[in-house]
């Protein structure tokens, strides 16, 4: 009796120090705040050419010729690379110098000028443009204005998906700031600094669509979100690991289960 007496307070005490570890993880695994969201798309949607908006914005893009395919997470688009666009009516992104986050996956086995992400008017200072960057026979995540860019050096056109996040600090003023990561892994910082001001005045988000010469998404694509802050590494690697839907708290009963799987993660 004084024998399992002994295990029970072990025990006890085993459990209180475990759980004195995991509070900061607790803390932190909670869902990043709703108000930093400005568009959210998961694109598991059968709502024909509607792309839903889970951010609670109700900016719901309209898809252009894009098809549903398997995803990363559930369902995702798959873009011809010809005129296939999704486009979020309404919405101009993020301007000036104000801190922001886009994220996204992506599967492509071809190299190309991959437009991801844009919005701004093509002018110096005023365009802000994700999209690839050609290195030989691989292609590179990039971020640029009229006259600089910002790229990494990991392929993510080898025809495996690769989850790719673009944060410009608080703070910042120049393409360079931005921080760049492909699977989780910070990119190094190339290409011909300029400084940014981003210009919101008439041109609305485009996913997938041309800008200047360079040509239309050629792959698959999805849970692409904009965030108006810069989104820490852990906040990305808990969307990366755990998908846009649990990360951002949409369903309740996804909430304990990403807890315990960013725990074990951190």
């Amino acid at each position: 009796m004084q024998y399992r007496s002994q295990i029970t307070i072990k025990i006890t005490q085993l459990s209180t120090i475990v759980f004195t570890l995991l509070i900061p993880y607790i803390s932190f695994a909670a869902a990043i705040d709703a108000d930093t969201v400005e568009v959210a798309y998961l694109l598991d949607g059968h709502d024909g050419n509607v792309a839903k908006d889970i951010s609670g914005n109700a900016r719901h893009g309209e898809i252009t010729g894009a098809k549903r395919v398997e995803g990363k997470f559930g369902k995702a688009l798959e873009y011809d690379g010809v005129d296939d666009n999704l486009i979020v009516t309404g919405y101009n992104g993020i301007g000036g110098t104000e801190p922001r986050t886009t994220v996204f996956w992506f599967k492509s086995d071809v190299v190309r000028e991959h437009s991801w992400v844009k919005w701004g008017i093509n002018s110096p200072e005023q365009k802000y443009y994700i999209r690839s960057h050609i290195r030989g026979n691989e292609c590179n995540l990039r971020v640029e204005v009229n006259g600089g860019q910002n790229y990494g050096i990991d392929n993510v056109c080898d025809g495996e998906w690769h989850h790719c996040a673009v944060v410009f600090p608080e703070g910042a003023d120049a393409v360079k700031d931005h921080d760049l990561y492909v699977d989780g892994k910070l990119q190094s910082k190339e290409g011909t600094d300029k400084a940014m001001n981003t210009n919101i005045d008439t041109q609305a988000v485009n996913i997938g669509a041309r800008l200047a010469n360079h040509v239309f998404m050629l792959g698959s694509f999805d849970e692409v979100a904009i965030f108006n802050v810069d989104l820490s590494q852990r906040e990305i690697d808990a969307i990366r690991n755990n998908g846009l839907k649990s990360a951002l708290g949409v369903d309740p009963q996804d909430k304990l289960a990403t807890r315990w799987a960013m725990i074990k993660a951190y």
